[in-house]
């Protein structure tokens, strides 16, 4: 009996400790930056586990002018690089172009990715690194496509009294069933939708202007450069409450077929 005691109470600790780092919803800011090297930055937004991601880990780069950066390659780890501001070169396997704010990369698994500031001033962007709970696919993700670059000025634009939404993808990826991104730009006092909830885990990336995001019982302000994380069945609907248009990225992962 002592011994199923113990059994059990260890048990119940690893749980406890591997919970610890699960990330609640809430509005995440940039830390402090950090020098990699004499002409790279770095600065941590979140990082941690999930409902359906082992690891989750969000951080920008700032790469001086004229230099050159390359993100380390990772066989378990699927990338997306959101362009925060100025223009770089993105080079992808045989494909490189040069984009400015707004405009993302889907790095997948074992691809690698690599960054030219062509600029005189500094430039950084957004990386999203993460592993899902499911093992990977890369047959999948490549199934689907290679890996690829989105230029937010070649973007299809859709207007409304609320503001402008542009679709950047919808696919399965080598950590996904499916994974979706689109833009939203909002006209000031306009919700983006009604409060809902949804079981797929989503990340809200804002790229100007701010918002005010109802999170279950809870109201946050989230500007630029902000990361809104939404946990599975999370209350949450964002409205611009300030007097110019803003925008921001809604990512959704979706590991099971139903969602």
């Amino acid at each position: 009996m002592k011994l199923l005691l113990t059994v059990f109470i260890l048990a119940v600790s690893v749980c406890a400790i591997a919970q610890t780092n699960m990330l609640p919803s809430g509005v995440y800011s940039p830390a402090k930056a950090i020098k990699l090297s004499s002409d790279v930055e770095e600065s941590q937004v979140l990082k941690g586990t999930t409902l359906d991601l082992q690891t989750l880990d969000i951080y920008t780069i700032t790469l001086n002018a004229g230099k050159t950066y390359t993100l380390p390659v990772d066989n378990n780890l699927e990338q997306l690089i959101v362009v925060k501001n100025g223009t770089v070169s993105l080079i992808l396997k045989d494909t490189a172009q040069t984009v400015g704010p707004g405009s993302i990369a889907l790095v997948l698994a074992g691809d690698q990715i690599s960054f030219k500031n062509h600029s005189d001033k500094p430039v950084s962007w957004f990386v999203l690194g993460y592993q899902s709970t499911n093992p990977v696919n890369i047959q999948r993700g490549y199934n689907a496509g290679p890996s690829f670059i989105k230029n937010w000025d070649l973007l299809k634009v859709n207007k409304s009294v609320k503001g402008e939404t542009r679709s950047l993808f919808d696919r399965p990826t080598s950590m996904f069933e499916r994974f979706e991104i689109h833009a939203t730009a909002l006209n000031p006092g306009y919700a983006s939708h009604a409060p809902h909830t949804h079981r797929v885990e989503e990340i809200i990336l804002m790229l100007t202007g701010g918002v005010l995001e109802t999170i279950n019982q809870d109201l946050k302000d989230a500007h630029a450069g902000d990361c809104i994380y939404l946990a599975s069945g999370s209350l949450h609907r964002p409205i611009n409450n300030n007097n110019q248009q803003c925008y921001y990225l809604a990512i959704q992962w979706h590991n099971l077929k139903t969602d």
